[in-house]
């Protein structure tokens, strides 16, 4: 199959079911320096510009929903591609391992809205920025406080339990520990949070990510190599998988033998 230039943006921004944050909440985010969280298009954890992408998100990151409810997600592309300099010309390699820094994006995420909630004082520009309004409603505000308070129990408890204390490196992660502490210890517990913190360990295997050109060929899917090729159950799996590892929202309910995936 030829590689067109339609095919490659398909790559780069097709929703997969990711919600990770609400694009308006990491538009108004600052990182430690002060600079908005976005003034990069977070190339300084190597991910790739996105000329396509207007909120200036990078290739792997897209933004879905209704205008002004848009929430920012991620896709395949932002771990398998790669970009390679050399005699002053530029070469973009989709489908190859990724040398990007997940590790500390998912830390820097987490204490940039963890210092947005540290006082009131603190919440305020974060919230004119969001609601656009130098002098948002009092209730305006304390609904979106109610929001991104209920986000980062989650989300930090997720990271303080799972991320190890070492990182895991550069181009490298252990995508399905932290699948497996997601199902575990995020979305099976009891509301209103549905968590069970307790069954979230550390994520200490990383992998580097692999290849994708060459994964029709492999006689086993999923990079430890636990999946063997040409099952049904076991590509669905490896689908879920892959969704909930760019975060998507799981609620498992009990209807008979249903389990319903319930997007904020």
């Amino acid at each position: 199959m030829d590689w067109t230039a339609a095919a490659r943006a398909d790559f780069y921004s097709r929703d997969q079911g990711s919600r990770l944050i609400s694009l308006s909440w990491m538009q108004a985010l600052k990182q430690t320096n002060g600079q908005p969280f976005l003034a990069d298009g977070l190339s300084r954890y190597g991910y790739l510009r996105n000329p396509a992408n207007t909120a200036n998100l990078p290739a792997g990151f897209h933004a879905s929903g209704p205008q002004d409810f848009q929430v920012v997600g991620m896709t395949s592309s932002a771990c398998h591609s790669r970009q390679i300099e050399f005699d002053g010309k530029v070469y973009r390699v989709d489908g190859s391992p990724g040398f990007v820094d997940f590790y500390a994006l998912l830390g820097d995420l987490d204490k940039a809205v963890g210092d947005v909630i540290a006082s009131d004082s603190s919440f305020a520009p974060f919230s004119a920025a969001v609601l656009r309004s130098a002098t948002p409603d009092a209730a305006d505000v304390a609904d979106l406080r109610r929001q991104v308070d209920g986000w980062y129990l989650r989300f930090h408890t997720l990271m303080v339990r799972a991320l190890p204390k070492n990182g895991w490196g550069v181009g490298r992660l252990d995508a399905v520990g932290m699948i497996f502490k997601r199902i575990s210890g995020l979305d099976i517990g009891p509301p209103p949070d549905f968590m069970i913190p307790e069954n979230m360990k550390t994520a200490d295997a990383p992998v580097r990510y692999p290849f994708l050109w060459n994964s029709p060929r492999q006689d086993k899917r999923q990079w430890p190599g636990f999946a063997n090729d040409g099952s049904d159950i076991l590509g669905l799996a490896r689908n879920v998988g892959e969704v909930l590892g760019v975060f998507t929202t799981f609620e498992p309910m009990r209807q008979g033998a249903i389990i319903n995936f319930l997007d904020n």
